[in-house]
């Protein structure tokens, strides 16, 4: 029988704070936080781990030095005494407690303060993501004003969230593995691709297409004198010796987990005003859509162990299945190919709500996961992703839906 890469299936908890007055909170509004038997359910899958939140925002509120593990250890003890390995995370697009923000020069001290504590009381968990998708959490809050500090197209701000949050997880890793030396840490980013329709965004496009490996390369210790993104983080108010720093003192991840959905691919084209129209290449071309491409890219760039972190679409059962299962076997074509992909893993396991505002709008837009959505006052409810998951955890390699999902509709094709 073909050895399967690990299975994982995980709830959505991005706690995120919208602006100064308003935060979104997804364990509280799942209801995943007040059901204790949402453990069982995880369980029941046959899943090897889930990804799981302990997350700064609730652990620590109001000062970093009083902290609450006490929901935190109910849960990963359940999770562990079903068999269930816990791969925590600290920050879930999240910009940290009241106390800090992404552009806090503070941050990185603060937030690794918070790792080392949570070590220290969990020091049996041996895999950690210290902050989920640093790379999307610092363009949303600074480049495009959706979360706080709610800043557009400021380049300065999002250079300081990027590098805070890099400087966080190294310092956060140097700490978590001064109490646990085996730990593995695993990095989350999206997995992005990008085509310029035009010579007038070819610039643009070049510039992202860098960017996307940002937060790993810096890691990496790799954002150096002559690399196109140094240049553009000094021009933009970042220290050199920060960057050195990450230079000398590199905590590359041990995997690279990739997250990828229908709208990570964009289709940019000039607008005749000198801006530019940003697409969805599943909007114009779905056909264009091509996973593969995207993480043989990322390997050669990266050259490390992947795992896809993170698949989920909106749609219904069959069609959440449809994309679980397509991915999949886009992972094992890629695998066969020579690029370890170690691990697979379904997402918002209880679904999750309004994030097609990006949590911006309070619209009560419900999606479901591997289980149906219930809020906090009911139980969630199996449904085909779940039998597809469990299938893919026992070692076997379900059918898809036969049936053409919405992505795969009959579109005019981009020219």
């Amino acid at each position: 029988m073909q050895q399967l890469p690990e299975i994982w299936a995980s709830p959505e908890p991005t706690v995120a704070r919208i602006d100064r007055t308003r935060s979104r909170d997804q364990l509280s509004e799942t209801g995943h936080e007040a059901r204790e038997s949402d453990v069982d359910l995880l369980a029941s899958l046959g899943v090897h781990a889930t990804r799981y939140p302990v997350l700064w925002e609730k652990v620590a509120p109001q000062h970093p030095h009083v902290r609450n593990y006490g929901w935190a250890s109910r849960r990963l003890n359940a999770l562990a005494e079903r068999g269930v390995e816990p791969i925590v995370t600290l920050l879930h697009h999240g910009s940290g407690p009241a106390y800090t923000s992404l552009v806090d020069p503070h941050f990185p001290r603060l937030f690794a303060d918070y790792a080392a504590a949570t070590a220290r009381r969990f020091p049996w968990v041996k895999r950690w993501t210290p902050i989920n998708e640093p790379l999307t959490t610092a363009r949303f809050s600074t480049l495009y004003a959706a979360w706080y500090p709610n800043a557009f197209f400021d380049h300065a701000a999002f250079a300081r969230a990027i590098v805070n949050e890099a400087l966080g997880i190294a310092l956060a890793s140097e700490r978590i593995r001064d109490t646990i030396p085996d730990a593995r840490l695993l990095l989350t980013e999206d997995l992005q691709g990008f085509t310029a329709a035009d010579e007038r965004v070819e610039a643009y496009v070049a510039h992202k297409r860098e960017r996307m490996f940002l937060s790993c390369e810096l890691l990496q210790g790799r954002i150096v004198d002559g690399h196109p993104m140094h240049a553009y983080l000094v021009e933009n108010g970042i220290s050199p010796a920060e960057l050195a720093l990450l230079e000398r003192r590199p905590a590359p991840p041990d995997v690279m987990g990739w997250n990828y959905y229908p709208n990570s691919e964009r289709w940019l084209e000039s607008d005749g005003a000198g801006g530019h129209r940003n697409l969805g290449v599943v909007d114009l071309a779905p056909e264009r859509l091509d996973m593969r491409a995207l993480l043989r890219a990322a390997h050669a760039r990266l050259g490390m162990p992947f795992a896809l972190s993170e698949v989920h679409v909106l749609g219904n059962e069959r069609e959440r299945a449809r994309w679980m299962l397509h991915r999949f076997a886009d992972a094992l074509a890629v695998r066969d190919e020579g690029i370890p992909v170690t691990a697979f893993g379904a997402w918002a396991a209880f679904g999750m709500v309004d994030w097609v505002s990006l949590l911006c709008r309070n619209e009560r837009f419900v999606e479901d996961g591997v289980f149906t959505f219930a809020g906090p006052h009911q139980r969630p409810e199996r449904t085909l992703v779940a039998a597809v998951i469990e299938e893919l955890a026992a070692g076997r390699i379900p059918s898809a839906p036969p049936e053409p999902a919405w992505w795969e509709r009959d579109r005019t094709a981009v020219a």
